[in-house]
């Protein structure tokens, strides 16, 4: 019973900390597939257990860009609570998310959300659960990114030499959830990977609970900000990201690079 009850923590955990760079898991059919691109594959880890793998699509593109993050949960995980998770994204170069899609399994049961972000700026989202449908809407206080984009855009600025020296703010809609992400530049350092040493720039995350409604602006909830963890951005052109760790009640799940594929987008 103790090993059940600490490993549904850890699944919560992990699937909290993957939720905060996003996910969807859809037939074949229904997602619109990332054109070929860069590919990129991570190992997620609380202390020395493997909890899930993890892999990045990012698409070409000259006005618009696909993105796709799929983890899928392993060793014990798998056994005890599998789990899946995959976000697909599509966003506008140097703006932020157009449209997305959510999906979330645990122990077979699916959950999944559909959002189609307006330049007004405006979210619109479809969520279905054990056979509910529900559809809202929602006024943002910027240009919107889901759980994915905000990483890309990110990303843009780095490998452009931006966002080093000041705090970057994303206004991100995860499908239920408005939060102001803030990603605060710390320290360089040097981080191993399997593919060798690699600079890279340190960002705090914390996040801002934002209240939100169909023709409510956004407020902050009044909850303050809360710190999330650090994602590591490689400092090139490229800005691949090398690393990420989040905390989490149970301790700190670690996101980190296995394997990585340049796109042929030239």
């Amino acid at each position: 019973m103790r090993s059940e009850k600490l490993m549904r923590a850890r699944r919560g955990a992990v699937i909290a900390a993957l939720a905060l760079v996003a996910f969807w898991a859809t037939p074949p059919a229904a997602a619109e597939a990332a054109e070929p691109g860069e590919r990129a594959r991570y190992r997620v880890s609380y202390g020395p257990a493997h909890l899930a793998d993890l892999a990045l699509e990012v698409g070409c593109g000259e006005e618009e860009r696909r993105g796709r993050l799929f983890a899928r949960s392993r060793g014990m995980a798998s056994q005890v609570h599998p789990f899946r998770v995959q976000l697909d994204t599509v966003t506008r170069v140097g703006e932020g998310a157009v449209r997305a899609q959510t999906f979330i399994e645990e122990d077979g049961v699916p959950r999944r959300y559909r959002s189609q972000f307006a330049a007004e700026p405006r979210v619109r989202t479809e969520w279905e659960f054990r056979g509910v449908t529900r559809r809202e809407q929602a006024l943002l206080p910027g240009r919107g990114h889901d759980l994915l984009s905000w990483m890309l855009a990110l990303r843009e600025r780095v490998g452009r030499g931006e966002a080093l020296e000041t705090r970057q703010r994303f206004v991100v809609w995860d499908g239920w959830k408005l939060v102001y992400l803030d990603a605060i530049p710390a320290e360089v350092e040097e981080r191993w990977t399997p593919l060798g040493s690699v600079r890279a720039q340190r960002f705090v995350l914390r996040r801002t609970y934002l209240s939100h409604g169909a023709e409510q602006v956004a407020r902050p909830s009044g909850q303050g900000a809360e710190e999330l963890g650090a994602i590591w951005m490689e400092l090139s052109e490229r800005a691949l990201p090398v690393e990420m760790a989040f905390l989490a009640p149970i301790g700190r799940v670690r996101i980190a690079l296995q394997a990585h594929q340049a796109g042929g987008c030239e």
